[in-house]
């Protein structure tokens, strides 16, 4: 049951097998589109700031250009002026051209030119090159000393084109001015006659870089032909070469070659994108500036856009699969129903699809095979009463129905199932007879067999139980012979441990009579000693006497000494004869230690012949108990038999007397068929 659950809660649905094959190529080509869309978006953005940085790029420049150009020609045209020629014709080496003849007119046409865009024009001059002098629109003139050519402007001689020079702080007013300057031609003999220009303030300039915003953290930068900036959004950055701030290698690279191009660089540590821009012919660059976030936040936006678009369309993509197939599954789930209810042998089914397509079509088949079926439910009720009928016992049936298609088959099946079984309980019947009658004849003679079985069980028990205490009283006699051998080696041990402890004890007394041996020689010595003693004080008695009066103190000593010698040889002699007696004794002793000794050997040896006979008994006793074990087992294997053959002989009877009260019983079993 809980495999077929588990077969059940793991086979695959159709509706998700549709959502699989058909909704996995459908969501396959909506991502495919979806990648398409957002890679044309990504380009198409891209491009666009690209474009944007461009143009803004080349919006900043032209007017860059614009704004600087009309000064150029400014000067150009102030440089045709006949009076300022005239003037610096007039003007030779070493005089001053405030000293000229046409000084007013160009004076005033100086100031005119100035007053005229004041707010961006700080002066207008002319500079004469032979006096190496200058006049300037608010009248200021050189002084003495002052050189021509170590002016930043001085290179519009040189080259003879009109120039723009580096921008440059001016002192009076701290504004960033740059110079714009042109050659002054003689027009008879073609010679530069000198130089006519106006310094121009840089504030409207930066006005306008500020003023142009890319974005919302974009900006503009603009930069002198050598690379200084002169605006930057950070101030500190103003007035420094473009090779000192922290940019990319890249950026000034292409500052020194004056190329116009597009550049992804680094500034301050921060990616950004922006566009190169010459401001025409000025020598003046443009560089835009967007941060890498606001270059692709378009990208970004549109590509979240599309991601959340793109999911929201694949779950509905999903949804609508998923109830298209539902509703094309129901009719199959129906169909499956019925079909498990036709397994389970209930026909009473019905079907109600309305589908008009295969599914419908299906539905139809299987409802007319069910109304079939139904038909044959006659057929299966007939069978069912006749094989109840069989199993009452009425093996004679009649099939009054006939049976069509298969079905033909069960008719014949049970006809021949009757017929089979009356031929099977007839000879049944008959047989049981026999049986019975066998069985009786066996009960009788088993009962004979098991009576002998049982008088032959009890006389073996009788010798069975003589062997038993026969053998116990041999096993009886091993142990006692046993624990007789067991004693008589204990008596002999203890012997021999004596006789040891004698053979300890005559060596002992050996040592002492050696002892005495060597005291006597002691004893000797000192008896020799005492004699010398008693000599040297009968000396010492006599050589006092001599000394007189003087000596008799040493005559009392020397007498004491005599005296002492005397009982010591006397008491020498008293140990020795004492030794001696005490050598003799041991003399004695040693005799009868060896004659004590000899009796223990005598007594060893007898205690071992009588335990290796006593031995040898415990051995035979061993044998013969071993013996009556055997013949015991023996006796004890054939009552066992004997009782397994009685045993064997009663159930026999028994079994055959049940034979034959189960013969009769299946006599009156078979009497209960009906039989043809």
């Amino acid at each position: 049951m809980g495999q077929q659950k588990n077969r059940t809660n793991s086979k695959k649905k159709i509706a998700d097998e549709i959502l699989r094959q058909i909704g996995g190529s459908v969501i396959f080509v909506f991502l495919l589109v979806a990648a398409v869309a957002i890679c044309m978006v990504a380009w198409l953005s891209i491009s666009a700031k690209k474009k944007e940085l461009t143009q803004e790029s080349n919006a900043t420049a032209n007017q860059l250009t614009g704004f600087l150009k009309q000064y150029t020609k400014s000067v150009e045209q102030l440089a045709a002026n006949p009076e300022i020629k005239q003037a610096m014709r007039e003007t030779k080496a070493g005089g001053n051209i405030s000293q000229a003849s046409q000084k007013d007119t160009v004076l005033n046409n100086l100031a005119n030119i100035a007053a005229s865009d004041s707010d961006n024009v700080m002066a207008v001059w002319i500079s004469d090159l032979d006096a190496s002098s200058f006049l300037q629109s608010d009248g200021l003139t050189n002084e003495e000393g002052w050189d021509i050519t170590g002016r930043s402007w001085y290179s519009c001689i040189e080259t003879g084109q009109t120039i723009l020079t580096e921008p440059y702080v001016d002192s009076t007013n701290g504004k960033m001015v740059l110079s714009a300057a042109t050659p002054v031609y003689d027009d008879v003999t073609g010679d530069i006659l000198g130089a006519a220009g106006m310094d121009i303030t840089l504030d409207h300039m930066t006005g306008i870089m500020s003023g142009y915003k890319i974005g919302r953290k974009g900006y503009m930068m603009l930069m002198s032909e050598e690379g200084v900036f002169l605006y930057h959004p950070e101030d500190d950055i103003i007035q420094k070469n473009i090779k000192e701030v922290d940019i990319s290698q890249n950026v000034i690279q292409a500052v020194e070659s004056k190329k116009d191009e597009f550049l992804k660089y680094k500034s301050g540590g921060t990616t950004k994108y922006g566009f190169l821009q010459q401001a025409g012919d000025t020598g003046y660059l443009v560089l835009s500036s967007l941060p890498f976030s606001e270059y692709y936040a378009t990208l970004a936006g549109m590509a979240i856009a599309l991601v959340f678009i793109f999911a929201a369309g694949i779950v509905l993509i999903a949804v609508s699969i998923r109830k298209s197939s539902a509703k094309l599954t129901k009719p199959i789930l129906e169909l499956n129903q019925t079909a498990q209810q036709l397994a389970a042998g209930d026909l009473d089914v019905s079907l109600q699809i309305t589908s008009e397509d295969e599914i419908g079509e299906l539905g139809g088949s299987i409802q007319k095979t069910v109304s079939r079926l139904k038909e044959y439910i006659v057929y299966i009720d007939e069978t069912a009463e006749v094989l109840a009928q069989i199993a009452e016992g009425k093996l004679s049936i009649d099939l009054k129905n006939d049976y069509v298609g298969e079905f033909q088959k069960i008719k014949t099946a049970l006809l021949n199932i009757s017929s089979s079984m009356n031929q099977l309980m007839l000879g049944i019947n008959e047989s049981s007879q026999h049986v019975s009658v066998g069985a009786s004849e066996l009960a009788s003679a088993s009962q004979v067999l098991a009576e002998g079985a049982e008088e032959q069980a009890a006389s073996i028990e009788e010798l069975t139980a003589t062997t038993i205490t026969v053998a116990e009283q041999v096993e009886n006699s091993r142990k006692e012979a046993e624990a007789s051998a067991k004693a008589t080696s204990q008596a002999a041990a203890i012997i021999e441990q004596n006789q040891e402890k004698m053979k300890q004890m005559m060596e002992a007394m050996d040592n002492i009579h050696e002892t005495s041996q060597q005291v006597v020689g002691i004893i000797q010595t000192i008896e020799d000693i005492a004699s010398q003693t008693n000599l040297l004080s009968l000396n010492a008695s006599i050589e006092a006497a001599r000394a007189g009066d003087a000596g008799k103190g040493f005559a009392v000593v020397a007498d004491e000494i005599g005296k002492l010698a005397l009982e010591s040889s006397e008491a020498a002699n008293t140990t020795k004869e004492l030794i001696s007696i005490s050598m003799g004794e041991i003399q004695k002793g040693n005799d009868i230690a060896a004659s004590a000794m000899e009796s223990l050997k005598e007594s060893v040896n007898a205690i071992g012949h009588v335990n290796g006979l006593i031995q040898e008994t415990a051995e035979n006793a061993a044998v013969q108990a071993e013996n009556m074990n055997q013949l015991r087992a023996g006796i004890e294997e054939m009552a066992h038999g004997i009782q397994d053959n009685s045993a064997a002989s009663q159930e026999t009877s028994a079994t055959s007397q049940e034979l034959a009260s189960q013969a009769e019983v299946l006599n009156q079993m078979v009497q209960k068929f009906e039989l043809c």
